[in-house]
């Protein structure tokens, strides 16, 4: 499939997605390239933000009830999860529909990659896609960035939100590259101090 669209917006972010419905009311044809289907909407909605505050959340809910055994911890961090994937189940899907709904909008789950300056190879499910465009937005997102601080990177109570939020079950202790601080896990002079 060969295509021209007026613009063409490499990942499905809050700016992109943004950008893509601002662009679109004002009639143009716009593609919205996304990796992966698991991503739209973005980092906040899916991997960073709002399943971390969720999470977060359900922790305090948990530890109102007091100190609770592992057994009840893990039945209190598999219910967490679960309404964790809910909540960026739902946003996924609602991202997804305010740009895919629209007829001047096309969203493509592939990997794109630039042929010429006004060309991209997309990497698609169905084959390989070469599409044309006037305009060419990169909205590819974020990742977590480790301060260099001495003993940050190395702490048993430092956490990055994606490994934390992607495990099924609750751990006795989580692997050193999850690493933050939760309701869950937190040590008990963290638990009692009131700090975020």
């Amino acid at each position: 499939m060969n295509r021209h669209y007026d613009a063409i917006i490499i990942g499905f972010g809050k700016g992109g997605k943004t950008l893509a419905a601002h662009l679109a009311d004002k009639g143009q044809s716009v593609a919205v390239i996304e990796r992966s289907e698991k991503m739209y909407g973005g980092t906040c909605i899916n991997i960073a933000c709002i399943p971390t505050k969720t999470l977060v959340h359900d922790a305090k809910r948990s530890a109102s009830c007091g100190e609770l055994d592992f057994p009840a911890k893990a039945k209190a961090y598999r219910r967490a999860i679960a309404r964790k994937n809910e909540v960026t189940a739902f946003l996924r899907e609602k991202n997804y529909s305010m740009l895919a709904n629209r007829d001047n909008v096309d969203v493509i789950t592939g990997t794109a990659s630039f042929r010429s300056p006004h060309e991209v190879e997309v990497a698609a499910a169905a084959g390989t896609l070469v599409l044309s465009a006037d305009s060419f937005f990169i909205n590819t997102g974020g990742e977590t960035v480790i301060p260099p601080i001495e003993g940050v990177r190395d702490s048993r109570r430092v956490y990055v939100s994606t490994p934390c939020s992607i495990l099924r079950s609750f751990p006795a202790a989580l692997p050193s590259s999850a690493r933050g601080t939760s309701r869950w896990n937190s040590p008990p002079s963290m638990r009692n101090s009131g700090r975020k």
